[in-house]
């Protein structure tokens, strides 16, 4: 359509992906800080009752601790399940914030992925509705890249692979440990979607870092 307003510009610039890398370091350094202060060791075992520091409820937000809409975002229960998000947050991260730009990005990780967060936690029991994992924000990102791929914004292979091995990855698991695709992943990705069509309904001009 021609009164459409792009969100990327046509040809996608080189720049250094900062925000994704911000918080693929963020991520690491205090997920790793929180499993030592637990167990002693980075790669220790932690139940998720044990970031009770970290992690977010409703009512956390009642109390107005909305410094856990971040740090639920970093830390996690399982380090190699850290890592592997860390994996596809670099991957999938940087290859949607060269489109859609460093503040974007932000916010895409912040609301997408505490939204989602939050929603994780209307499907389990106290004490064990703890929010917490960068899972929740990937696949959020991952949903603005899809839309951006279905929307005809961007369909290269370097935004449509990390974007597809994502969501699948997210799936699968899903799929092997529960038998079917957990709600907040599935709300991660239709949120991340949805900011996207936001961002294209309201930019003005092609994104800026």
């Amino acid at each position: 359509m021609t009164d459409s307003k792009p969100i990327v510009s046509p040809t996608v610039p080189r720049r250094i992906p900062w925000a994704t890398l911000m918080l693929s370091t963020a991520t690491v350094a205090l997920s790793v800080h929180a499993a030592i202060e637990i167990s002693g060791t980075w790669m220790g075992r932690v139940r998720i009752v044990d970031l009770e520091s970290y992690g977010v409820r409703f009512g956390h937000l009642r109390d107005l601790e909305l410094w856990r809409l971040v740090t639920s975002q970093l830390v996690h229960v399982k380090q190699p399940h850290m890592l592997s998000n860390v994996f596809c947050l670099l991957w999938v991260g940087a290859a949607v914030e060269r489109r859609v730009g460093f503040v974007r990005l932000l916010v895409l990780w912040l609301i997408g992925g505490a939204l989602a967060t939050l929603f994780s936690t209307l499907f389990v029991a106290p004490p064990w509705n703890l929010g917490t994992g960068s899972s929740q924000a990937i696949i959020a990102i991952a949903g603005a890249g899809l839309w951006l791929v279905l929307a005809g914004v961007d369909r290269s292979r370097s935004l449509i692979l990390p974007v597809a091995f994502s969501i699948a990855l997210a799936f699968a698991i899903d799929l092997i440990h529960v038998h079917y695709p957990k709600p907040h992943h599935v709300a991660g990705v239709l949120l991340g979607m949805a900011i996207a069509v936001l961002y294209r309904k309201t930019a003005r001009t092609p994104a800026e870092g």
